[in-house]
């Protein structure tokens, strides 16, 4: 793996590590915290430092010249900023990443000129707004920023993975209107907070309807081995995903960071939804960012499991107000994360040979 995709790699692994860390010190774990700053950092290095670093990384290898390979080695350097205490630094070199990142979707999109791809450029938008809600103290709208950020990406991937499947002309239109109703709603979070929340639950839950029913895991949750372990995680997130729109649609009050409602619908999408994903779609992206291409056995059901459980438990602690079982939760998704990793390398798998990318 060669220095382009081993950097941004090594940046995202300390980045993941940094937001647990975090989150386990914002649960009360008696852990040392190496500045002070530490926890609030938490949801940004999760949402710019891993994510966007991640996603950086699959869109410059997706687009294939060598220059795209900038933005995600700056998200990486924002988080190695941020961890030596430059915070705000950090933030505005991921406001300058995520500019970054849309000039690739765009140029992609232009290329290719399909509904996903332009659905890809308007979910990278927010990964740059986010971080420049987070310079405003404006943490709810970052956080629902966040939320349309990688609930677009996927549901574009999703929708690139299932252009085989046959459906209605009014099926395929459908994406592109889906997703300009959940921008929408978000450019507003901060003006008109309480209604923000109202049309974001409803286009997160027309997502949800419209991805259950065409995507392609209606066929590949016949097909044993990673196909179907691939749809069981799909389906389930797309039902936490429900979940986090059920909660918010029941909020009276606009999300307030601290907020049992505001913990349930960011870990309700952030663990259910997008780490359920990241389960399922490991397997195929790691070949194309490490080349190796692990082999996906049942056990990793039980890592899944895990995660669900966790998940339930600290929803149960948001709703009856009982902090120990959302310390549990918490903990649980370190150790559900902790447990896959380690089946995953555990079961081996083959090396592949990477392509490079072309220079301009």
């Amino acid at each position: 793996m060669n220095a382009a995709r081993m950097l941004p790699v090594a940046g995202a692994l300390a980045a993941l590590i940094a937001a647990m860390w975090a989150g386990l010190v914002r649960l009360g774990l008696p852990l040392p915290v190496p500045l002070a700053q530490w926890p609030l950092m938490h949801a940004a290095l999760f949402g710019c430092g891993f994510f966007g670093t991640v996603i950086a990384l699959e869109r410059a290898i997706a687009y294939g010249h060598e220059a795209a390979f900038a933005v995600p080695l700056a998200n990486a350097t924002a988080t190695i900023v941020a961890l030596a205490g430059m915070w705000e630094l950090a933030l505005y070199i991921w406001v300058g990443a995520g500019v970054g990142l849309i000039v690739i979707a765009f140029l992609q999109a232009r290329a290719i000129r399909e509904p996903y791809a332009d659905v890809l450029t308007l979910a990278a938008s927010f990964l740059p707004l986010a971080a420049v809600h987070v310079l405003g103290g404006h943490s709810a709208a970052a956080a629902l920023s966040w939320i349309a950020f990688l609930v677009l990406t996927i549901a574009a991937e999703r929708l690139e993975l299932s252009r085989v499947m046959p459906r209605p002309a009014w099926a395929s239109a459908l994406p592109p209107l889906l997703a300009f109703a959940l921008a929408v709603p978000v450019w507003f979070a901060v003006s008109h907070p309480l209604a923000a929340q109202r049309g974001i639950s409803i286009s997160l839950l027309a997502w949800v309807a419209w991805l259950v029913r065409f995507d392609v895991i209606r066929v590949t949750l016949r097909r044993p081995g990673q196909p179907r372990f691939t749809a069981v995680c799909l389906i389930s997130g797309y039902i936490w995903l429900a979940i986090a729109a059920l909660v918010l649609a029941g909020t009276n009050a606009p999300l307030g960071a601290g907020d049992a409602a505001y913990d349930a619908v960011l870990h309700a999408v952030f663990v259910g939804f997008v780490m359920s994903m990241l389960f399922g779609h490991a397997p195929i992206i790691l070949p194309a960012i490490t080349g190796w291409r692990p082999r996906v056995r049942p056990v990793l059901y039980l890592a899944l499991a895990l995660l669900h459980l966790s998940l339930a438990l600290r929803l149960g602690g948001d709703a009856s107000g009982l902090a120990v079982l959302r310390q549990a939760g918490g903990t649980l998704h370190v150790a559900a994360l902790l447990v896959y990793a380690l089946l995953l390398a555990q079961g081996g798998g083959t090396r592949i040979r990477l392509s490079a990318p072309a220079k301009r």
